[in-house]
């Protein structure tokens, strides 16, 4: 019996390659990808979306291991590798990769959660990075730049490497979600706004805002956005530091008053 089934597994990935490898002896120029993940919910959802814009999807990995013999198997042009399938030694995995397969593109997975590796992840050999919790756009863009020959990096991502250079003591207290969220509430937006433009529900949000002022130790949407201008003090118990800089105008400042039925 696990002869039997060791035999009709053999025979599928067989059939799979040998239909990736004609596709592209056909002149076809869709991007073949492995997906790599050990959240099973996720790889499917990822590869229905793929599948929908055109893109192929040879395989499923729910392990380094499985992934190595997929690379061997089908050559993908794009491999989509998680965060939390490869480990703490990224550098290791992605060196392993392109050994086995050096024109290969990768793309990494990052979860919202794991800030603190976002920095080391810009200096690998990638070449895309996208939050777990990006929205189907993101991951269509994401791979067609990738595919296309063109580095990629989630908005989300750059917004909290902005705002960690402008506020590191910020960043670095905070997930990248809560960052990005930061970094519209320092533009004037509402939490409607920023519900619609991050695909949450407006609930949410305002979840998020208590964890970010409880991180904080501040009280208001006014004193969040002064902090990102650096005209506050995160912890502080006056409105303004000395000389009261301040680059929110009147306009913002306008927006960032709390509605009365927030």
């Amino acid at each position: 019996m696990v002869n039997d089934h060791t035999s009709r597994t053999s025979t599928l990935i067989n059939f799979e390659r040998d239909r990736t490898l004609a596709a592209r002896r056909s002149g076809k120029t869709e991007a073949v990808l492995v997906i790599a993940t050990p959240n099973e919910i996720t790889a499917a959802g990822m590869e229905t979306v793929l599948h929908a814009s055109g893109y192929r999807v040879a395989a499923r990995c729910s392990s380094e291991n499985d992934l190595l013999r997929s690379l061997d198997a089908y050559r993908p042009d794009i491999i989509m590798l998680a965060e939390n399938l490869v480990g703490g030694d990224i550098a290791r995995t992605v060196s392993r990769l392109r050994a086995r397969n050096c024109s290969v593109a990768m793309i990494f997975l990052l979860d919202e959660h794991e800030s603190l590796r976002a920095s080391v992840l810009l200096d690998l050999d990638v070449e895309g990075i996208l939050l777990s919790v990006a929205c189907s756009t993101s991951l269509i863009d994401c791979v067609k730049s990738v595919h296309h020959g063109r580095k990629w990096l989630d908005p989300a991502l750059l917004r909290h490497l902005a705002t960690a250079e402008r506020s590191p003591q910020i960043a670095s207290s905070l997930t990248l979600r809560e960052a990005d969220i930061v970094h519209l509430v320092s533009r004037g937006l509402r939490n409607k706004e920023i519900a619609s433009k991050l695909h949450l529900s407006e609930g949410t949000v305002k979840m998020h805002l208590h964890h970010i002022y409880a991180k904080l130790r501040i009280g208001s949407r006014t004193q969040l956005a002064m902090s990102m201008a650096g005209a506050w003090t995160p912890g502080s118990n006056s409105e303004t530091r000395q000389g009261e800089p301040t680059a929110l105008d009147s306009a913002t400042a306008a927006r960032l008053q709390p509605k009365t039925s927030a």
